[in-house]
């Protein structure tokens, strides 16, 4: 009798053991144990085998995401190189066969494939700084800057990258209270505006309009960007500054764009204590407002 009544106190959660053995082998981790009360060892084997599982879940969990996410980037690669390549390759055929006779032939397929390479070379560059900023050490600078030095020059960068399609760019900087300086990396402020920049001169048409204000207000620097394009779709607004997002990838073709650009700006920003968001404004356009803290020494 004795051994009836323990074979049967123990037989529930030995059965839930071996199911959860068995759930393991074949890679499902989304089950739970629960916790006997008949005896003293069972439970906290079941204790310790439940907590053996939810390390193991988050664990694995990180390791699937690193391959999706590897996946994606082979994936991502392999569509976005395979044009320039086939481009280059395509051009330095015909110039092998004989075009290298006419110098003007000559001159325009020679610029269609430098063009191609730099923008080969974009796209490697956009990877290997994912690589750099998701590293664990990677941390950002502190140091002071002037702010109506830094809006100065970034303000004639962008006003000569648009000429080039027409578009009109207007900078503002007002401050309401707050010092004329603040606290960051430069280098990587540069390349959060650089790529916001350049996201809303793809979309802009030519002889639109892109509109950069500057505010200091109490303790944070705020950046509103936006532009005469299109805008988002709404339902995806959540999405554009997740890795490997395209809000859409026909019109991204043909610019070098993995789709990194926004996620990089996103990790930046977030590296300096700040915060970056993306809508559309009511007249029209992408609206984005990136708010910095000014920081102390």
């Amino acid at each position: 009798m004795f051994g009836r009544r323990f074979s049967k106190k123990i037989e529930r959660p030995f059965n839930e053991l071996m199911t959860a053995a068995k759930n393991i082998q074949h890679n499902n981790l989304d089950f739970s144990l629960s916790v006997t009360q008949d005896a003293k060892e069972l439970s906290q084997l079941l204790h310790a085998f439940e907590e053996m599982r939810k390390k193991l879940k988050q664990s694995l969990a990180k390791q699937w995401q690193l391959e999706e996410d590897r996946k994606d980037m082979t994936a991502a690669i392999a569509h976005d190189l395979r044009t320039p390549l086939t481009i280059i390759h395509g051009h330095t055929e015909i110039l092998v066969e004989g075009s290298k006779k006419d110098p003007e032939r000559l001159s325009r397929y020679l610029h269609t494939i430098y063009t191609n390479t730099q923008r080969s070379i974009q796209l490697l560059n956009q990877l290997q700084e994912v690589s750099v900023i998701e590293n664990p050490g990677f941390a950002v600078k502190s140091e002071p800057i002037n702010i109506n030095t830094f809006v100065h020059e970034k303000a004639n960068e962008f006003q000569l990258l648009c000429q080039k399609k027409e578009i009109t760019f207007v900078s503002s900087l007002s401050k309401t209270e707050g010092p004329n300086q603040f606290y960051g990396d430069p280098q990587r402020i540069s390349q959060v505006l650089d790529n916001i920049i350049t996201n809303c001169i793809r979309y802009t048409p030519e002889r639109g309009e892109i509109v950069w204000n500057i505010v200091i207000h109490h303790n944070e620097v705020i950046f509103e960007i936006h532009d005469t394009g299109p805008g988002f779709t709404l339902s995806n607004k959540e999405q554009l500054f997740k890795k490997f997002y395209r809000e859409d990838a026909s019109r991204t073709s043909g610019h070098g764009n993995l789709g990194l650009g926004l996620y990089i700006a996103h990790s930046i920003v977030k590296n300096h204590g700040g915060s970056i968001t993306a809508d559309n404004k009511e007249t029209g356009g992408a609206l984005f407002k990136i708010v910095l803290p000014v920081g102390k020494e």
